[in-house]
């Protein structure tokens, strides 16, 4: 290669990595818009299916709500965890853009140290009330126990770990911490994002009939929280490094960060704004009556 050719490809290297480095950026703001619009809809289902308010209650919260008999001492405490679960998870879902916001956090500390606060004890709430609710009662399977038993028991963990830190004045593990506690709350509501992706691309597959449970239905057990940490957990250990693909990787990998991408956007408008969506079907008919 000549003289000539070597500074050509030089110019044309950091002009690649500006552009890539603009993609992976818009990703994040995207990510991050969507997350945010489409978490203060389900916190909403949330608040409003649980209320009574729209057409159909939680089975699971419904005995104490409408004041049906309860005679054995394990129906109210399935029935007041799983409410401690509901209301700790509506905070938990509306509260994290005040606590992730580098602005507030500069410039009103205060703010920021009492949102934490109640951040961190309604995740160890939240995670209480769901253990007290799969041991008074059980999940909808033996199995669905034991994965929501260890996502409620990691999200406990991080609340207190995080408090913890934050109290000692170490912010570095705090922040982590906080992290792996945000991770974990992003999990309830990936949980019925990743289904509807994957039971719209694929036409269902591995998703079992009625109450019978799939291989999807096993693995989507672990999928909702367990890719969650792990991401969380390469940026909390690559904080202060600067992550650079080989040139052979760089356009296969942001294309399927495109991919995957479009069908998160996809998932999150047709479980939160379409008649056939979880939410969507809830949240409509309050508008639509």
């Amino acid at each position: 290669m000549n003289e000539h050719a070597r500074v050509a490809a030089g110019q044309r290297r950091p002009a690649a990595h500006a552009m890539d480095e603009r993609l992976l950026r818009w990703s994040g703001r995207l990510f991050r818009l969507v997350a945010l619009a489409g978490m203060a809809v389900f916190g909403s289902y949330i608040l409003l299916r649980a209320s009574g308010a729209t057409f159909r209650n939680f089975a699971q919260w419904r005995p104490l709500l409408e004041g049906q008999p309860m005679p054995a001492l394990s129906d109210w405490v399935a029935n007041i965890g799983i409410g401690m679960h509901f209301a700790m998870g509506a905070i938990l879902l509306f509260a994290w853009p005040i606590l992730f916001s580098a602005t507030i956090r500069a410039r009103h500390r205060a703010v920021h140290r009492w949102t934490g606060r109640v951040y961190v004890s309604a995740g160890f709430l939240a995670g209480c009330g769901g253990l007290s609710f799969i041991f008074a009662h059980g999940a909808y399977t033996p199995a669905a126990s034991v994965a929501f038993g260890i996502w409620g028991g990691v999200m406990m963990l991080s609340a207190v770990m995080a408090y913890v830190h934050a109290r000692g004045r170490r912010f570095d593990l705090h922040r982590a911490w906080v992290i792996r506690l945000f991770a974990m709350v992003l999990g309830s509501w990936l949980f019925d994002i990743e289904f509807r992706a994957w039971k719209d691309l694929t036409g269902g597959a591995g998703i079992g009939p009625g109450e019978a449970s799939g291989f999807f239905d096993y693995a989507l057990l672990y999928l909702f929280f367990v890719p969650n940490l792990l991401v969380a957990e390469f940026f909390i250990r690559n904080k202060h490094r600067r992550i650079v693909l080989p040139p052979a990787w760089r356009w296969p990998a942001l294309a399927g960060l495109a991919a995957v991408a479009a069908v998160f956007v996809y998932a999150v408008v047709v479980v939160s704004a379409t008649g056939t969506g979880k939410y969507g079907r809830h949240l409509l008919q309050l508008v639509t009556g």
